[in-house]
């Protein structure tokens, strides 16, 4: 078996390719995988089915060979559970069917724009995953689709390369069968909004006006909250982003802020109050709600930002009403 030093203690059972190697089983224990770029000097080019999930492949009659990767532990016995992050090889092309079947608490993947084919039922079961981070020109085609399409839960996307970057938010959403007259018929239903942002794709190109027209549909059902941490996002790296989409999203902020100020001060998020301090629509009250919510919570950093920005907000001569 041969033995590679690396950022993780894997165990991988390969298979060569024509153009490189696949990776067939994974095994660790580790919490952030990266897997390796290459093995021997070829590109590890495809995943196979159930390569990191909880049950193992059926690998009978493969021509296989094993490598072990090791940063100094021991050799890893497999625990799906313990994955939570995983970065997959800057040249993988494809990814297998129920590749993270079971790691139930996976919470970020970052992969490539070389990856094209995304298999069936991938992510099943991977219900904490909110984060994706996808190195690749916005304008050009993904997996995204295929990847969205496998995960109905949130999903907060990172699309980049070199300059150009989009921050988006892939609200949740549910799909239920309802009976319907006469017996045995059921109908699907859709609920939540995030159906309809998994659909501003054209050929797998990511489509900004889509996204964006899809603000108004968040509005109408009272998804505050969603539609204002969409707006931040889309302002802060505005690829494709229209003079009338940036307008609306001023405009929800100014309405909705105040709630998403609220919520950042409780978790602390010190940076994106600062962004959305440095839009300016935020109302006086809204700031010192978050302020009470930063005290409430003992969010200290949080709290500083706001009473930075409540001190410039006031009248000349006021005594400041604020301490920490």
């Amino acid at each position: 078996m041969r033995t590679i030093e690396g950022e993780n203690d894997l165990l991988l059972t390969c298979e060569a390719e024509p153009d490189g190697i696949a990776i067939l089983r994974c095994e660790t224990r580790d919490g952030n995988v990266c897997l390796p770029d290459e093995i021997g000097g070829a590109p590890v080019v495809s995943l196979g089915n159930y390569a990191l999930s909880e049950r193992a492949p059926d690998l009978a009659g493969r021509s296989i060979f094993r490598v072990r990767i090791t940063c100094g532990g021991p050799e890893p016995v497999h625990d799906a559970n313990a994955i939570r992050a995983v970065t997959l090889p800057k040249h993988l092309r494809s990814v297998g069917g129920h590749t993270f079947y079971n790691c139930r608490r996976l919470e970020q993947l970052e992969l490539t724009a070389s990856v094209c084919d995304f298999g069936g039922d991938t992510l099943m079961n991977c219900h904490t995953l909110h984060r994706i981070r996808l190195h690749a020109d916005p304008a050009g085609p993904t997996c995204l689709r295929k990847i969205l399409g496998e995960h109905m839960g949130e999903l907060d996307v990172v699309i980049g390369q070199g300059g150009t970057q989009a921050r988006l938010l892939f609200p949740a959403y549910s799909e239920v069968l309802e009976p319907v007259t006469p017996a045995h018929i059921f109908q699907r239903r859709i609920h939540g909004a995030g159906y309809g942002y998994r659909e501003c794709f054209e050929t797998g190109v990511f489509q900004p006006h889509q996204y964006d027209r899809a603000l108004e549909g968040l509005l109408a059902r009272h998804d505050f909250i969603d539609a204002a941490r969409i707006a931040v996002r889309r302002l802060a790296a505005p690829f494709g982003l229209s003079d009338k989409a940036r307008a609306a999203y001023l405009d929800c902020l100014r309405a909705h802020g105040g709630e998403l100020a609220r919520a950042c001060a409780a978790a602390g998020e010190s940076a994106a109050l600062r962004f959305l301090l440095s839009l300016g629509v935020l109302s006086a009250q809204d700031i010192a709600a978050a302020c009470d919510t930063a005290r409430e919570k003992e969010q200290t950093a949080a709290l500083s930002v706001l009473l930075a920005a409540a001190g410039q907000q006031q009248p000349k001569g006021r005594a400041k009403s604020f301490d920490l």
